[in-house]
């Protein structure tokens, strides 16, 4: 019993470089243990362009892209879970190179963040990938929310930390609300509500393929309008009814005007409502006939644009986030779902989870996103239990940011299975140890 810690502490040598992966469903955020931020977030994918000559970028060769029309995806994740492990490990393979991190894998011990309550057929099969076919010296994976709330708690430097939180978990593929009392996640408790950014981007292509122009192969470019025009209401009803009126009184009129990936590889966003630009004092009242006729080329250029109006499409596409029923989804809504996994706790630690929920994932940003929730949550909620929202400073960046705390602590090198432990016990040791 005396020699444990010693062989514990020797499991990750002082030469060995500790990666933290974050692998989402959308983006793959890498870096180094105890950094404040990761060194490169990257697609978790692989785009490829139509056509017979097409060609295809991996991970974060798709900012080298100039043209996003028509990208084939194919990503590593589906709803959440590893899948696709020729397209992961061409993304890892990248993460590791020169071009990015410039590490090799057996000088490595990774830190890995995962789903919560992911299938074990899928974290056995990642063994093999970590250790047999990278060959990194040792590895740790933790659920994502786990390692959020460890970032958000040190964000907000509490002193003393606060033994339970709940984390909401607003990822591109799936939103989960994760009760963690101290390190540890209530599984029995974990609600999965299948409402994600992806899905909120197929609605809104629907939507807009639908009304005006067919877009259904333009993912880029309507995440793109999601990510700037959609946000979350607070009177969804009222500014619904404000949708039917035509002209300056319906206030929620936007136009996005299309790139045309030609001299122009990004959207811009105007308001029609807007007063119009002085125009300019003309030089001379009347024009000279040497002149010749006035020039048509700013004519052109409006005609050539392509606008996507907008209106009631920027509040009703978020809004699936809280009310699933709208476009047939049977789960409750997001404030609903923390009610039943607080409800499935312990009465003993429903005040804490309530007084300490965290927000995570890109869903998080919407703006208007956190009050929403608190308001939800106040009429649902009895009035003896305080309800506090913290959202991360940067919550896409929460999760990578917690596994480069860990894996930087002391507590780390006794969580890892070496490369050695593995050939000798196998999967079963990792399934012990990181649900440790």
């Amino acid at each position: 019993s005396l020699s444990q810690p010693v062989m514990a502490a020797a499991r990750v040598p002082p030469g060995v470089t500790r990666v933290v992966i974050d692998n989402g469903g959308h983006t793959c955020k890498v870096g180094f243990a105890g950094e404040q931020q990761p060194l490169k977030c990257m697609f978790n994918g692989i785009a490829k362009g139509k056509g017979a000559v097409a060609k295809s970028f991996v991970a974060d060769q798709l900012e080298k892209c100039t043209d996003f029309s028509s990208l084939q995806y194919r990503l590593s994740l589906e709803r959440g879970c590893l899948v696709n492990w020729d397209t992961q490990a061409q993304v890892w393979n990248r993460a590791l190179s020169a071009s990015v991190l410039n590490v090799t894998p057996a000088d490595c011990s990774l830190m890995l963040s995962e789903i919560p309550m992911c299938p074990m057929a899928i974290q056995d099969t990642l063994d093999e990938m970590v250790f047999e076919h990278f060959g990194f010296d040792s590895y740790c994976v933790r659920p994502a929310p786990v390692l959020a709330s460890l970032a958000i708690a040190e964000q907000q430097q509490q002193v003393p930390p606060r033994c339970a939180s709940l984390v909401v978990d607003c990822g591109f593929s799936a939103t989960h609300c994760v009760p963690i009392l101290g390190s540890t996640t209530f599984n029995f408790a974990i609600k999965r509500l299948n409402v994600g950014g992806k899905m909120l981007t197929n609605q809104l292509k629907q939507i807009v393929s639908y009304r005006s122009y067919n877009v259904i192969d333009e993912t880029h470019l309507i995440n793109d309008v999601k990510e700037r025009l959609c946000y979350v209401s607070l009177d969804f009803d009222g500014e619904l009814a404000l949708t039917r009126f035509k002209g300056k009184k319906n206030t929620l009129r936007r136009e996005y005007v299309m790139p045309d990936y030609v001299k122009t590889s990004v959207g811009t966003v105007r308001n029609p409502n807007a007063p119009a630009p002085a125009a300019a004092p003309a030089a001379s009242s009347a024009p000279s006939p040497r002149d010749g006729p006035p020039p048509k080329k700013k004519a052109m250029l409006v005609a050539d644009e392509q606008v996507l109006p907008l209106a009631n499409e920027r509040i009703s596409v978020p809004e699936i986030i809280f009310s699933p029923s709208d476009i047939g989804i049977e789960q409750a809504g997001l404030a609903e779902s923390i009610v039943q996994a607080v409800n499935a706790c312990i009465p003993d630690v429903r005040e804490a989870l309530y007084a300490n929920i965290l927000l995570t994932g890109g869903s998080a940003l919407f703006a208007n996103f956190q009050e929403r929730l608190y308001r939800e949550l106040r009429q649902l909620v009895p009035l003896e239990y305080p309800i506090s929202i913290a959202t991360g400073a940067q919550p896409m960046l929460s999760a990578w940011r917690g596994g480069s705390i860990f894996a930087s602590s002391s507590d780390y090198e006794s969580q890892v299975v070496t490369k050695k432990e593995y050939r000798e016990e196998g999967h079963a040791l990792c399934r012990r140890r990181f649900a440790a």
